[in-house]
């Protein structure tokens, strides 16, 4: 019950006052922490609304998050990519469309994989469609290209998947799933 009630705001505030600086400055690192996003934080148990924080104050916080990785993308480290689809972030589908044909297949693949996922949760059905339709693109010409992969994507793969994973069958197997 403690789950639906910090997803819905429904707990009690603990703090009636604006927040001190320091707790602003704990509750942005928590917000950071969980990508900005609530369903994150409910399901690790996180009470954000103690500390008080109004929804302007994380509107600004999420914009600041979403502009740095934005600035931070890449095919090589593709952290930024699973920050911004964590986040949610509408905001950065142009950045990740304009990337999806650069990189390794690997990267190819993670940049459909969070182009899918942001666009699922849009709001509006239009976006949603393409960017299914966008995900599925990049995902065929995965399959239909030799697979390339970086030593550095290697490595991350195996963390994933084990030593034995192949990586080439790691990817195939992914980008079926985008294609589903």
């Amino acid at each position: 019950m403690d789950f639906l009630r910090s997803l819905f705001g429904k707990e009690e505030k603990v703090e009636s006052f604006p927040p001190s600086a320091e707790t602003l400055a704990e509750a942005k690192k928590v917000f950071f922490q969980y990508s900005c996003n609530g369903v994150y934080m409910a399901q690790n148990d996180v009470h954000f609304s103690k500390y008080g924080v109004s929804k302007a104050q994380e509107a600004e916080w999420r914009n600041e998050f979403i502009a740095h990785w934005r600035s931070q993308l890449s095919t090589e480290d593709l952290t930024a990519v699973q920050k911004l689809r964590d986040a949610d972030a509408m905001e950065a589908l142009p950045d990740l469309i304009a990337m999806a044909d650069q990189g390794d297949s690997y990267a190819k693949l993670r940049i459909a994989e969070a182009i899918a996922a942001i666009g699922y949760m849009a709001e509006d059905r239009s976006t949603r469609k393409q960017t299914k339709a966008i995900a599925r693109k990049i995902a065929q010409s995965i399959l239909d290209h030799p697979m390339q992969v970086s030593e550095s994507h290697r490595i991350e793969i195996e963390r994933f998947g084990g030593s034995r994973s192949n990586p080439e069958e790691y990817i195939i197997s992914f980008a079926k799933n985008v294609l589903e």
